[in-house]
């Protein structure tokens, strides 16, 4: 006990310490976006006034500085560092974050040093060097974690953004753990409000330092030494440390004030605490550029899963205006307020889920008792949380997400975008893309997520929008998503006159741009940079004879309204079309090509000679390639079919069209040319389609090719369908308009006796796929009609059968009716089952 007492006074002696004046110093340990430090910190400066204040921040952010007191700035927002001089590739570049919140203890501390007129000295090592560190640390990270190859490439991700004020020793410490499973609360964010957060109306600032520095120590002490030396943490100490000395030779009354996270702190005050040895090798710093930059709630909140600030920002700024305001009762008017904007929100957004007025009041009251049960000033964030799950949810399995603690941690979160002044020095990129934005109806206020329909078809304003957001989409910069739309690659909904997207403005966009801002001044010319430079890349990964890699990037290029910008990539395609020994990848390139003959108007492409000649030479390249279809591989001839169909479908379409129109009688030669062939069956029956479509071939003549191999081959059943297969492949519809063939094939499946029928069945129904489901109901109409029957297309089971399963019990019926015969029973059996 007499231990455990001297090792308490020990830590006691050591807070009072932190702000005694000891040397010359009063040492400020926080916790980033903490109102409670804010709010004391503000409290301390107005009565110490120091004439320096040292402040953990890269120091290369010193030029920002100023910035920082103009008017217009509007919070949230952040520092931006963003790498420079890796320009070769467009891979995202390495940036790092410092955010500012209105509850960020470093914002209040350079406002008021600037306020009371005090020197700030940015302690912390250059932003390129803690980039570099922090990237080396995730590296080593993924090394060391477990998981295949392609798991860690991906935690080792060099290029996600760093964030600065990362704290994780802090809020991940084996302390903190310990801490939490005491105070009986689920995690660190509730123990530190219940520690901290509730002192926010704390009149004793000194003793405020000294329980969060001891709470600090704590937690370094419980870090072993050799994760503390791992990263660059000793190294960031000693360029503190240097800071201060650097303050300490101000002349002027007043302490030096020195604001650093809480995890530092021990170390500055006592040196000989940080004098480890074994630190690990500096990295290579990255040259970086500092930006201002808008931030958003919605991030700060996500910040805090990375141990770097607060959850919940919108709430916590309610609480510090609340008692900044002089509240009386802060925590329950910044209660009262989330619940009452909450029932506004539903109102407008979810009317259906809008709780009562009973209802809202019960959960003010429910959230003040859980306070008052807890030992608390007022209801916080678990409280409300707790309380609202309680008192508003109704027949929900929150497990399972409800709109009402949607709409309530939204409340929680917020939703603005901060603002940075002009004289900010935003490169023009970001400029010209903002106004580009509002200039095309995009809402860029705030950090909300919203959805956008476009008429791109009809609407020249829709299609300047659409543009920009498939350039915005070129540039990576993450701003919208389509999430309906033509697809004129695969050629999907080609038809659909609309876009839907998805958009949103973050603090990522706006880095990105600043990243890319070297490419050019606008959205377009950053666009044809990077256009410029995937072109090349396609060259260096020996991909430039790949002409469905550069026609996808012509699409691209044509969506982002950038045709008239593609004459080097369309002759780059060429040659590669021109080369290319592939039938099926050729096939391909026409469709695409196709696709955008078909949309032209719509992607700029009208009145550009270059796609609609790359179309006939993509044409005539598939045409040369047809001979090679005699020596196809085996696991080649499904996608050589494939190519027919698209070859035939194009052609036939495209007969009349355009101002070179494609020569069918080609393809019709060609196709004549390999009746006689060698080829594998499933080609054969594909030729023969295409044969008889042009006349060469008559319906009898089809139905003795494609149904004779069936009928009267020797081999597996399987086999003797694949003719069949290449002819639905290509020509589906020739069953319905062929009746002959059709009954020929009737005829063929009649001779069967039902263990060869089930056997031929899976392929069978694989070769009937190639019907569209109202192809397929045409079809039956007809073969009822046929047969003298009567249609009837309603579901025959209540549930739905797997193929094995109905192949299962087709056997088990065919075994059951030949148990019966064997057994004298065969008369019992209908007709169906004999």
């Amino acid at each position: 006990m007499e231990t455990q007492a001297a090792e308490r006074d020990g830590f006691i002696k050591y807070g009072e310490r932190l702000t005694a004046g000891e040397n010359g110093f009063v040492f400020f340990p926080i916790r980033h976006h903490s109102p409670a430090c804010a709010l004391n910190l503000a409290s301390a400066f107005a009565e110490i006034r120091p004439r320096a204040l040292v402040l953990e921040m890269p120091s290369d952010f010193a030029p920002i500085l100023p910035l920082l007191s103009h008017p217009d700035i509007r919070l949230p927002i952040a520092i931006v560092s963003v790498a420079e001089g890796e320009k070769s590739t467009d891979e995202r570049l390495p940036v790092g974050y410092w955010p500012f919140s209105a509850t960020s203890p470093e914002w209040v501390a350079i406002r008021l040093a600037q306020d009371i007129g005090c020197p700030v000295i940015l302690a912390d090592q250059h932003s390129g060097a803690r980039i570099a560190a922090m990237r080396a640390d995730v590296k080593r990270r993924a090394d060391d974690a477990d998981g295949d190859e392609t798991e860690k490439q991906e935690k080792a991700d060099d290029t996600a953004p760093s964030l600065l004020t990362e704290e994780r020793q802090l809020a991940y410490s084996d302390y903190a753990e310990e801490v939490v499973r005491r105070l009986g609360v689920r995690d660190f964010n509730e123990a530190w409000d219940r520690l901290f957060e509730t002192r926010v109306t704390d009149s004793d600032w000194r003793g405020f330092f000294r329980d969060v520095g001891i709470h600090c120590m704590l937690s370094r002490l419980a870090t072993p030494e050799t994760e503390i030396a791992a990263d660059d943490t000793l190294d960031r100490e000693k360029d503190m440390r240097n800071a201060m000395a650097q303050a300490a030779a101000i002349a002027g009354e007043g302490p030096v004030a020195v604001v650093t996270g809480g995890f530092h702190t021990p170390v500055l005050i006592d040196p000989q605490a940080g004098s480890g040895s074994d630190r690990r090798k500096a990295a290579m710093p990255v040259q970086t550029k500092p930006y201002l930059v808008r931030y958003t709630h919605d991030h700060l909140d996500r910040i805090n899963g990375y141990g770097a600030g607060m959850p919940s920002p919108r709430w916590y700024e309610r609480l510090h205006d609340r008692v900044r305001d002089g509240a009386i009762d802060p925590f329950t008017e910044a209660a009262t307020d989330i619940v009452l904007d909450l029932s506004a929100r539903l109102r407008g957004d979810r009317p259906n889920f809008t709780p009562p007025l009973p209802a809202l009041s019960a959960t003010l009251q429910h959230a003040q008792a859980l306070a008052d049960l807890r030992g608390l000033p007022g209801p916080g964030r678990a409280e409300i949380l707790d309380a609202a799950r309680s008192c508003l949810l109704k027949g929900e399995d929150p497990r399972y997400g409800s709109p009402l603690l949607d709409a309530l941690l939204s409340e929680l979160t917020g939703e603005g975008i901060g603002e940075v002044p002009r004289s900010a020095g935003a490169p023009p990129l970001v400029e010209a893309v903002r106004n580009r934005a509002r200039a095309l109806g995009f809402k860029i206020d705030d950090g909300t997520e919203r959805n956008r329909l476009l008429d791109i078809h009809r609407k020249p304003r829709h299609l300047a929008a659409s543009r920009f957001l498939h350039a915005m989409t070129l540039l990576g910069s993450g701003f919208g998503r389509c999430v309906r739309g033509p697809d004129w690659a695969s050629g999907a909904s080609t038809d659909v006159l609309f876009e839907e997207w998805v958009y949103r403005w973050s603090p990522a966009v706006e880095s990105r741009l600043v990243a890319l801002s070297v490419d050019g001044d606008t959205v377009e010319r950053a666009a044809q940079a990077i256009l410029s430079r995937k072109r090349r890349e396609l060259g260096e990964d020996g991909k430039d004879r790949n002409a469905v890699a550069a026609i996808q990037l012509l699409i691209v290029a044509a969506q982002a309204g950038l045709a008239r910008s593609c004459g080097a990539l369309i002759a780059a395609i060429v040659p590669a079309v021109a080369t290319d020994p592939d039938l099926g990848r050729v096939a391909i390139c026409l469709s695409m090509l196709d696709n955008l003959q078909r949309g032209r108007k719509v992607l700029g492409l009208a009145g550009i000679s270059g796609p609609e000649e790359l179309r006939l030479a993509a044409y005539r390249r598939a045409i040369d390639l047809l001979p090679n279809l005699e020596n196809a591989k085996e696991e080649d001839v499904p996608r050589y079919v494939t190519a027919l169909a698209t070859l035939n479908e194009i052609a036939e379409a495209g007969a009349g069209e355009g101002e070179q129109p494609l020569d069918l009688d080609l393809l019709d030669e060609a196709v004549a040319a390999l009746m006689e062939a060698n080829l594998a069956p499933r080609v054969a029956g594909a030729i023969t389609a295409l044969a008889h479509l042009s006349g060469r071939v008559s319906a009898e003549a089809l139905a003795t090719r494609v149904i004779g191999p069936f009928q009267f081959s020797v081999g597996e059943p399987q086999e003797r369908i694949e003719p069949l297969t290449g002819l639905l492949a290509v020509q589906p519809a020739l069953l319905k308009r062929t009746p002959l063939f059709l009954q020929k094939l009737d005829q063929a499946l009649a001779t069967l006796d039902e263990s060869t029928f089930i056997e031929a069945l899976p392929a069978l129904r694989y070769a009937f796929t190639a019907l569209a489901p109202n192809e397929t109901d045409a079809l039956a109409a007809v073969i009822a009609d046929a047969k003298g029957g009567k249609l009837d297309l309603a579901p025959r089971l209540a549930g739905s059968l797997t193929e094995a399963e109905m192949l299962a019990n087709i056997r088990l019926n065919a075994g059951f009716a030949e148990l019966m015969q064997e057994n004298g029973l065969g008369s019992w059996l209908g007709e169906e089952d004999r």
